[in-house]
């Protein structure tokens, strides 16, 4: 028989295992009520002297994105994505040329035509009571085409939605996870240019750590990229085999949101046949939450 003394000791020792064994959901959840503020700064560089060129290009971005989140009627969620200015600077030939997405006009035409509309587009993500996703709309600020919208920027403004949702959440579980748990994902994201790009991810848990005296979340990934097969449509650009991907992630368990990732990519491009490979990092900081106006 064992002393009574133990019977503490194997009850606490109970206790402790099985707050150990608990799951924690690292699910995003956008708050009703809530405005979020973000900063994305993206570098890339693009390696031109691969393919015979005398300079790489360099591009290096900030991205300011708001978010404010409202419920309806019906009990959804509706996060209004707005992306409010984009700056920067590119580095081509050896000149270095800034811009500024509210003076669009002093920029060079090839930065015009790549992000000169970007900025003042906005669309709204809708969810459901549970929080789960369910559609993308008004996107009337991405549309072209009035009265009659044209069908291609249709598609486009709902991929730049996919593709803006989908960055948040890469690499978070599906389901609740404990630390130290890892998991894999296999998922498809349609790139305007580059098609139907699938991309496997592995992702481990790695620990719970303090940022700024909240709690969070710290999940590593990483992971390959490529362009599916379409039969049928012939693409000069897809993203070739041997592309990667990695990035950490720092998920506010209070909040439920990401308030840091950062995210390496390396891509090979396949262009007209020959690749061409890409070097990007992207840094997305949660600047502000407060309760919206």
């Amino acid at each position: 028989m064992l002393p009574r003394a133990l019977f503490p000791l194997f009850a606490l020792a109970a206790t402790l295992c099985q707050a150990q064994e608990e799951t924690i959901e690292v699910r995003l959840r956008w708050e009703p009520g809530q405005f979020y503020l973000q900063e994305s700064d993206t570098d890339t560089t693009t390696l031109l002297t691969t393919i015979g060129q005398k300079h790489d290009q360099k591009l290096r971005m900030r991205q300011t994105t708001s978010i404010k989140v409202t419920k309806n009627d019906a009990g959804e969620q509706l996060a209004r994505v707005s992306i409010d200015s984009l700056t920067g600077e590119l580095l081509q030939d050896g000149l270095l040329h800034p811009f500024d997405s509210a003076k669009m006009a002093d920029a060079l035409p090839v930065l015009q035509k790549a992000v000169g509309g970007a900025a003042g587009r906005a669309f709204t993500l809708v969810y459901n009571p549970q929080g789960d996703f369910q559609d993308v709309r008004d996107i009337s600020s991405m549309v072209s085409g009035g009265e009659n919208p044209d069908l291609t920027s249709i598609a486009d403004a709902k991929q730049l939605a996919t593709l803006y949702r989908r960055s948040m959440e890469m690499g978070l579980p599906k389901i609740p996870v404990r630390p130290g748990d890892k998991w894999i994902s296999d998922e498809v994201i349609p790139f305007s240019e580059a098609g139907q790009v699938q991309v496997k991810l592995k992702s481990k848990f790695e620990g719970i750590v303090d940022r700024s005296g909240r709690k969070h979340a710290q999940i590593a990934f990483e992971g390959t990229m490529e362009t599916q097969p379409d039969e049928g449509t012939k693409r000069s650009v897809k993203v070739a085999a041997d592309s990667k991907v990695s990035g950490q992630v720092f998920f506010d368990l209070e909040r439920h949101t990401v308030s840091l990732s950062v995210l390496l990519a390396v891509v090979n491009l396949s262009v007209d046949g020959k690749i061409l490979p890409v070097r990007q990092q992207v840094t997305t900081r949660l600047v502000a939450m407060k309760q919206a106006k």
